[in-house]
């Protein structure tokens, strides 16, 4: 095992939290060290401005790491999860995947057992917070409106907001006839250009990167300036385990290089940033004789009172044309109206409402499992472009049964043991879910949508409360700056250390308590013991420079392609999916079978054997062999699908035909004048006023009147 010269800090994990802290640290002057499993992203082979961006954002740009099995992933066990979860592993973390919504908390979500009766309080209020977001936010570059009456007075966000577009228009018009909150959304996507940053072009396809370096993320807007200040970030270094020095003080990490060679980096102080479920796996992997239930464990705690933010979209389908695949993919509006705790509702606490588009082409032909058949292309046209979504995330109450642990069954590519999610939805918040996708299913009709769609509980990515903050080491993992109770060099920075989670997405609160903790940090160093530390013999720089690859799409060619019989097969397959209907023309016809089927092939190479499963066996009945392997072999019946659908939308003429360009870039003009300033909603929303639940100054003065962005 190699050892490097030790290190005053150690950052685990080079995402959002990990990045925030490292460059406060590293400006500081202290010597930093972040060991990060992924790569540096290579902006160059993000897809949102190329035609296949579709089929890739289902595979390579996944955001479920057990659906897109890139070298720097760990897969994670939900075989007993009611939720299933979002990850990237990467300089950046999941912030190189994610939408962009950068709400803050609200001030009661601080204060549930106090409000509520539920839960616990968190150590901390809103406004002992509020100076972190509000120095996080111009780091990162918000754009947004100040004045929301749903949150205290404070500085605006530094950014103007971005464009509702005509779906959030509509919406907002509704919720002024319904006497409803809502307010145009912040979102960490710039409307301006900023630090050397682009402003947003509103391709819409955020979630797979965005390659015009507006959407935030900690490699552009941390990690840079953590490096220059003399900060060392070290990728492709999955860390196995954390190690102890004779007195109980974590004196370093144990990492495994791409080539499986294992190395020691020694630190001061560690902190992990690894995110909510990754940073409980380490530090159960770490335990040892003396720390058996895995380390800073004496609570019991770590892993459990996992929190994941169950989801619900609600999509309405309008006459209306909105264009809803363009437009950043973070979010329009936001609507906190149904936020807060009433209890004739039947449950305590809430959620939170954001409104956004809903993709290209591909997306639209493969809804609800597709339309396939003659009418494939009405149905097509009824969705395509006439679409916009709530998306609700219902809070979730922290039960200790919910959790991370081990598991028995599954290891990573370097023979770690992958995490198991344990997790059941609270009865809490199913009937959350429940009255809200009631509400705004109301909210959409009242809108003009005459079509509702509900699909409830899908993947996500928000892990929280796996090693809780608070002041009493019998009943949390951390303290009100996330130092650990049981080993004091110990700190956590991700949204483990969350003591309930709100209904806001978590991002900005963990980046303005990583800014906290590192505060902190620097301000009582001196306070901090040091462990003892076996002598550092330094690696050369060249050995570890060498494996740093950017991550990116593999773009694996697709070999000797499909044989001449294979093909003949898919067309016959193709021509029952999308038939010559309502003036369009045939899958087959287009040769779907052929030039098409290559671009797919080299797109998503992983559908080839699939789709040569499927294409086996001789074609006499086409709907009959659809529905053979509707009934053995649906993996091979989903690539079919896929490759049908995905070629026939690749075509410029069909693309021409159903009036869509592609995801153009439509560079935000941050100087427009919004029509629903123009039209005086927002004033109406601040005469109606807000209920303000755990405010530190009850009878706070309304905040003022919207005026130009």
């Amino acid at each position: 095992m190699s050892e490097r010269a030790h290190a005053d800090v150690l950052v685990v994990g080079a995402g959002a939290s990990g990045g925030v802290a490292a460059r406060r640290l590293a400006e500081a002057g202290l010597r930093v060290v972040c060991l990060e499993q992924g790569d540096w992203p290579d902006r160059s082979q993000y897809r949102g401005a190329e035609p296949d961006w579709e089929l890739t954002a289902r595979k390579q740009w996944s955001s479920s790491p057990n659906v897109r099995g890139a070298p720097a992933d760990y897969p994670v066990d939900v075989s007993d999860s009611d939720v299933g979860v979002l990850n990237f592993n990467g300089v950046g973390g999941g912030m190189i995947l994610y939408a962009a919504q950068w709400p803050r908390l609200l001030p009661s979500d601080f204060r549930v057992r106090s409000l509520d009766g539920v839960a616990d309080d968190w150590p901390l209020t809103y406004e002992e917070l509020l100076p972190w977001y509000e120095r996080t936010d111009a780091q990162i570059g918000v754009s947004g409106l100040g004045g929301n009456p749903a949150y205290p007075p404070g500085a605006d966000p530094p950014l103007p907001p971005l464009p509702i577009g005509r779906a959030g228009l509509l919406v907002a018009r509704a919720h002024d006839r319904l006497g409803w909150h809502w307010w145009p959304d912040t979102n960490a996507i710039l409307s301006a250009p900023y630090e050397g940053r682009h402003a947003c072009v509103q391709r819409g396809t955020c979630m797979s990167g965005c390659g015009e370096g507006a959407k935030a993320s900690t490699d552009l807007t941390h990690w840079p300036q953590a490096i220059a200040c003399g900060a060392r970030l070290v990728t492709g270094a999955r860390v196995r385990r954390l190690v102890t020095d004779g007195r109980g003080r974590v004196s370093g990490a144990e990492w495994v290089d791409r080539d499986g060679h294992e190395h020691l980096q020694a630190a001061d102080v560690v902190l992990l940033a690894a995110n909510g479920i990754g940073t409980a796996r380490l530090l159960l992997a770490s335990a040892d004789a003396s720390h058996p239930d895995g380390l800073a464990n004496s609570s019991g705690l770590v892993g459990r009172r996992l929190m994941l933010h169950p989801l619900a979209t609600v999509l309405g389908i309008f006459d209306d044309d909105l264009e809803s695949w363009q437009g950043q993919k973070g979010s329009t509006i936001q609507s906190l109206q149904f936020y807060e705790t009433d209890e004739s509702r039947g449950f305590v606490r809430g959620a939170r409402w954001a409104l956004g588009g809903t993709a290209g082409p591909l997306v639209a032909a493969l809804a609800n499992g597709g339309t396939w058949g003659p009418g494939h292309h009405r149905a097509f046209r009824q969705r395509f472009g006439h679409t916009t979504m709530w998306g609700l995330i219902a809070e979730d109450l922290p039960d200790e049964e919910n959790r991370v642990e081990l598991s028995p069954t599954m290891v990573d590519s370097s023979g770690i043991a992958a995490p198991k999610v344990v997790y059941r939805i609270p009865e809490n918040t199913r009937r959350i879910m429940d009255w809200n996708v009631e509400r705004s299913s109301e909210s959409l009709h009242e809108a003009g949508a005459h079509t509702i769609e509900v699909n409830r509980y899908p993947a996500n990515g928000h892990f929280m409360g796996t090693a809780r903050m608070g002041t009493d080491p019998r009943t949390s993992v951390v303290d009100p700056w996330g130092l650990a109770h049981d080993v004091p060099n110990l700190g956590i920075l991700d949204g483990s250390v969350f003591v309930t989670a709100g209904a806001a997405n978590p991002t900005s609160t963990i980046c303005a308590l990583a800014l906290r903790a590192a505060d902190h940090l620097l301000e009582h160093r001196a306070r901090i013991p040091v462990p003892d530390h076996r002598r550092p013999f330094a690696v050369p720089n060249a050995f570890l420079a060498r494996r740093t690859p950017k991550s990116g799409v593999q773009r694996a060619k697709n070999g000797e392609g499909l044989g001449e019989v294979e093909r003949e097969r898919l067309g016959a397959l193709a021509d029952v999916l999308i038939p010559a209907a309502d003036g369009m023309p045939s899958a087959r016809e287009l040769g779907i079978a052929d030039s098409l089927a290559d671009r797919v092939l080299d797109a998503r190479p992983d559908l080839t054997e699939p789709l040569r499963r499927a294409l086996a066996e001789p074609v006499t009945d086409a709907r009959a062999r659809l529905d053979a392997l509707a009934a053995s072999d649906r993996p091979a019946l989903h690539a079919v699908e896929l490759a049908v659908a995905g070629g026939y939308y690749l075509d410029p003429g069909v693309r021409e035909r159903i009036g869509y360009p592609g995801q153009l870039a439509r560079p935000v003009n941050a100087l427009d004048y919004p029509e629903y300033l123009s039209e005086g909603l927002l004033d109406r929303v601040l005469e109606r006023g807000f209920t303000r639940r755990g405010w530190a100054v009850a009878g706070s003065e309304p905040a003022p009147s919207a005026a130009s962005p």
